[in-house]
């Protein structure tokens, strides 16, 4: 297989840049552990992929490089922060990439840009080699065109390592692939809950209002299936963009001050990275918008309660996952809308602070399984204008197989709407912004 990896994973000899000129000329000495076991399995490395500046944002156009375009329509962006990582799926040249999710940056460009993305459960997939945000919030999962290919990917980087101590001590033994071969056909007996607080709110310019008509279809294909849609109250689900915000903007004022580049204190890091970091720091040109903003929060959060902000919104965090279990335990799996927005339009003459805020209010759907550590899966079941709208199955934590083999159930039965335009070339270039 054809494997592009977004630009924050490490892989030895090649330039590591995170979307960004403040790692400068950084090569790592070593392959990210997900690299390693890539390798192993028999992928060629093909591509490194464009992403947001440091992974600060979900716009797709903040990227150092230049914004990740989306394929469906050029005149709009890919999503991030892992775009280009949805984006190069397009060219012919390109099987499978990983992305890194925090808030939703692998599920958000897997829906704008008509892909299966998968987040897998919380330290089901080892981080040692890639640059995080925060320990407690990055996964790193595979991107495709196909829930087999996905399947296959998993099945290839999951699993323990002894670099990385966030993972459980009870990780599952894999079948990820075996799970999606023994896939049903259609949706007869499965149970799916409908989040009620994930629906569609549609904006006050109006642009998005077929989302929820996109969405009220797909929901239909799936009744036609076979499947029963139940309605689910989740009110514990609106709060958890904001303990994601809360927890993020404290772990990466604490990465960019050098604390922690790397898995977790007890971990592996990478020290490379993190004089790179210092270097880069020095140089206050080399800071994105979003990063400057970031840290003036961080900054701002410390003065006025010192780190009692994020110990509040990461003590919160248990309830949420608890209600999630709770929501779990009468379905198969929840279903919800990945991004209630339609892929930006570049405005490359916007004000500075229209490219920072928009992106990050696309998260509210795709954060809360980041804080509690579910495994969740973005499937392009529907689209509005012609473009794609990804719907998001939720599942238990650490049964990737389950939601994997239910995700290519759904793909059989229901199918993927619009197809994904389809690009020549070896690899993933400049042409559609990858």
């Amino acid at each position: 297989m054809r494997v592009g990896l977004k630009d924050n994973i490490a892989v030895a000899g090649v330039p590591l840049t995170c979307g960004s000129r403040l790692p400068g000329d950084h090569v790592p000495a070593r392959d990210a552990v997900v690299v390693e076991r890539l390798l192993a399995a028999g992928a060629a490395i093909v591509a490194k992929l464009n992403l947001e500046d440091l992974a600060l944002s979900g716009g797709g156009e903040t990227s150092a490089f230049g914004p990740v375009l989306n394929p469906h329509d050029r005149g709009r962006t890919a999503s991030g922060s892992s775009g280009g990582s949805a984006a190069a799926l397009a060219y012919d040249g390109v099987d499978l990439t990983l992305g890194t999710d925090q808030g939703g940056s692998i599920r958000l460009p897997a829906s704008w840009c008509g892909v299966v993305g998968l987040k897998p459960s919380y330290g089901l997939v080892p981080y040692t080699g890639i640059a995080g945000l925060d320990p407690a919030l990055d996964h790193v999962g595979p991107l495709a065109a196909s829930v087999e290919l996905v399947a296959r990917g998993l099945e290839a980087i999951a699993g323990p390592h002894p670099s990385d101590p966030r993972q459980p001590c009870d990780l599952p033994g894999g079948g990820y692939v075996a799970a999606v071969e023994r896939a049903a056909d259609d949706l007869r007996g499965v149970r799916l809950g409908v989040v009620v607080e994930g629906a569609p709110r549609e904006r006050p310019d109006g642009e998005d209002a077929s989302i929820s008509d996109a969405y009220a279809e797909a929901l239909e294909r799936l009744r036609g299936a076979g499947a029963e849609l139940v309605a689910v109250a989740l009110p514990e689900h609106r709060e958890g963009a904001a303990l994601m915000f809360a927890q993020l903007v404290e772990g990466i004022g604490a990465a960019l001050d050098g604390i922690d580049t790397g898995t977790a204190a007890a971990g592996w890091l990478d020290e490379g990275l993190a004089e790179a970091v210092g270097r880069g720091r020095r140089r206050p040109a080399t800071l994105p918008p979003t990063a400057v903003a970031l840290l003036l929060l961080a900054r701002h959060a410390r003065s006025l309660a010192g780190g009692a902000l994020a110990a509040r919104a990461r003590n919160r965090g248990p309830a949420l996952r608890e209600a999630y279990d709770r929501a779990l335990a009468g379905v198969d799996a929840l279903v919800l809308p990945t991004s209630t927005q339609l892929p930006h339009r570049l405005a490359p003459d916007a004000p500075l602070a229209d490219h920072v805020l928009r992106g990050w209010g696309m998260t509210a759907n795709t954060a809360p399984t980041d804080v509690t550590g579910h495994p969740a899966v973005s499937l392009p079941l529907a689209e509005a204008a012609g473009l794609p709208v990804g719907v998001m199955l939720v599942g238990r934590r650490l049964e990737d197989c389950r939601l994997l083999g239910l995700a290519r159930t759904v793909e059989r039965a229901v199918g993927w709407r619009p197809p994904l335009p389809r690009i020549a070339g070896a690899g993933a270039g400049a042409g559609a912004g990858a």
